[in-house]
């Protein structure tokens, strides 16, 4: 048996049983597929943190109740801890929920390398192309919907399981 099979059957099997008729929660943004294949219509999307309903759970999905429909969500979309949800945590307890910089931050963010980095570069004489490269790789932001294609085209996560059926 190849190994990656080998894994696809551990990931599996390890579907916690205890989850069906507990309550989980996205861990991250998850589509709701109104069924258990990848073609399947999406129901909606469930957002970081989103509690939903196990109702069971079959070859890599859980079956949910969601918004009064059965839907399914792919397995590693869930937990059975609420995430912290990253932009709240942000901005609790500030005013107005902005986030404050000091200075210091605010002219490292727009000089692009933090001033440790900006040391450690000089330092060791970094050309300058390395460093550039750096602070694009550190300005580039993928969204959910750019993760969701890379999975695809990559046949990885969720997408993974349509060819091992």
């Amino acid at each position: 048996m190849p190994r990656y099979a080998a894994w696809l059957l551990l990931v599996l099997g390890a579907l916690p049983a205890a989850a069906v008729g507990e309550v989980m929660y996205a861990r991250t943004s998850a589509p709701v597929r109104a069924a258990r294949t990848l073609g399947a219509a999406t129901l909606g999307t469930l957002a970081q943190a989103e509690a939903v309903q196990v109702t069971g759970r079959e070859t890599g999905y859980f079956r949910v109740s969601y918004r009064g429909q059965v839907g399914w969500v792919y397995f590693n979309k869930l937990t059975l801890q609420r995430p912290e949800n990253v932009s709240a945590l942000l901005s609790r307890g500030l005013p107005g929920g902005a986030i404050k910089l000091t200075e210091l931050e605010a002219g490292g963010a727009l000089r692009g390398l933090s001033p440790m980095a900006e040391n450690y570069a000089r330092e060791a004489a970094a050309p300058a192309w390395a460093v550039k490269a750096v602070e694009d790789m550190q300005g580039r932001a993928v969204t959910p919907g750019e993760l969701e294609r890379f999975q695809q085209e990559g046949g990885l996560g969720e997408y993974a399981q349509e060819g091992a059926r």
